[in-house]
């Protein structure tokens, strides 16, 4: 790294905080709370890739649940500690009257982990490759790098109360590729035109372009909570460009199996991925000066204009019934309350969005409103078990006798899903019909609803 970078980056540095210590462009902080340590380092690259090593969610940061499970790899009370450092990280940033927004900006992300991905359609086995990106790309990314990294980048503002990276412990900075001041040289089309063929190789489809953030720089001791991404990123790669780091900054990669993966990019290499179903994050702080990314977002031909169709028809009163049987509506793309002070039926894109406080709103609006429209049951029996409404599950029961029994991509039964949501007498009618209260999620490997009753309600609890 040249000297002109690292007093660029600090002169921006020591503007946002009077705890740096100018050293470099990854200076530590005065916070003992997220100091490193042995435990903040993810497990041996050839020990996670063992089957007996592997590992599933909720074991290195809150992902789907904000308290850790501690049959993981590793230090369970270490990582809890480590996790609850970091949001009394965000609620000491933030005005008294403002703390809450980070209580509710942790809630939004651990709900979408949670309800997302099985609501997602899956293109790939896996839902991760990782791949090299052509040697036309890399080398072009290298001499902007080279020209370019002198300058001052931008620096990244967050939201109050977002915990999407620790940004109270250290900065993010841009580098907008197509300023003026940068030599880009056309740089936006060529990483169009060199990832479009390996990501439609890989999803196996023609694909579109989405989106294209700058050159994202992350600093020293940098954490990146893990998430899903909403519409439009539903293909995705981030290709490493450059680094200054004492250790790997591995990525951890859920796969549609719901196992953690680690993955380390070098220098030309890229991560493909399905933002919408597979969960990223980097719960390990960086250990080093900076690392530059690329991140790019493909969709299917066609995926936003079938969206935006779908929200067109439900403008029509005749064609409401079209938004609410379409499950997989992406919550994020909807801005505005739909007019349904007449209707009774609670919108697919409500019953499954994360935001737990908007649903909650809108149900003391509507508190009759159901999950059905005229007899023709609109959502899935896991949603329908979830929210606990037992006419509609009857309802899909009566249809097709064998709908109760259906298990997601993760291997979730009805039955999970009203255990977690502490629907008694729903459980008690699936378990009337035959559900198993010992079937494992994850081929075997994951909780039963017994299991999932006594860690959720506690063993005393009438759902037990």
């Amino acid at each position: 790294m040249t000297p002109a970078l690292v007093l660029v980056i600090q002169l921006l540095l020591c503007a946002g905080s009077q705890a740096l210590r100018l050293t470099s462009l990854g200076s530590l902080f005065e916070d003992s709370a997220l100091t490193q340590n042995d435990n903040d380092s993810p497990p041996p690259r050839d020990k996670a890739a063992e089957d007996n090593y592997s590992y599933g969610l909720d074991r290195s940061f809150p992902i789907q649940h904000e308290i850790l499970l501690d049959d993981g790899p590793f230090d369970h009370d270490e990582r809890q500690r480590f996790y609850d450092a970091f949001m009394d990280g965000c609620r000491a940033r933030e005005a008294n009257r403002q703390k809450e927004l980070c209580n509710q900006a942790e809630a939004n992300r651990i709900a979408t982990n949670l309800i997302q991905p099985s609501k997602m359609k899956n293109y790939t086995q896996r839902g991760y490759e990782v791949t090299n990106a052509t040697t036309k790309l890399v080398e072009s990314l290298k001499q902007f790098w080279k020209l370019n990294h002198h300058h001052m980048p931008s620096q990244s503002h967050f939201e109050v109360g977002s915990t999407y990276i620790n940004h109270w412990t250290t900065s993010h900075f841009t580098m907008n590729i197509d300023d003026e001041q940068y030599q880009s040289n056309h740089l936006r089309a060529l990483i169009w035109d060199e990832t479009k063929p390996i990501l439609e190789k890989w999803a196996g489809m023609e694909l579109t372009p989405s989106s294209m953030f700058g050159l994202q720089i992350y600093t020293g001791k940098t954490v990146m909570p893990h998430r899903v991404d909403t519409l439009p990123f539903v293909i995705n790669a981030i290709i490493h460009v450059a680094d200054e780091i004492d250790t790997p900054w591995p990525i951890e990669v859920y796969s549609h199996d719901g196992k953690a993966r680690n993955i380390t990019l070098e220098v030309g290499s890229m991560l493909l991925y399905e933002g919408q179903s597979v969960i990223v994050g980097r719960p390990y702080p960086m250990k080093g000066q900076y690392q530059a990314e690329i991140f790019v977002s493909f969709e299917p031909l066609g995926y936003s204009r079938e969206y935006d169709q779908q929200q067109d028809a439900s403008k029509d009163e005749s064609s409401l019934s079209s938004l609410y049987s379409n499950s997989l509506q992406d919550w994020a793309r909807v801005t505005k309350k739909t007019d349904l002070t007449d209707k009774t039926i609670v919108p697919s894109y409500m019953t499954n969005s994360p935001h737990i406080d908007a649903y909650g709103r809108w149900k003391q609006d509507y508190p009759k409103a159901k999950l059905h429209i005229e007899g023709v049951i609109t959502v899935s029996v896991h949603t329908a078990a979830a929210e606990g409404d037992l006419e509609a599950l009857k309802a899909l029961e009566k249809e097709n006798s064998d709908a109760l029994f259906k298990v997601d991509e993760n291997g979730w039964t009805a039955l999970h899903e009203a255990v977690r949501g502490g629907h008694i007498k729903v459980a008690q009618y699936l378990l009337s019909k035959g559900l198993d209260i010992n079937f494992r999620t994850h081929n075997g490997t994951g909780g039963s609803p017994l299991w999932w009753a006594k860690h959720i309600h506690g063993k005393d609890h009438a759902m037990v």
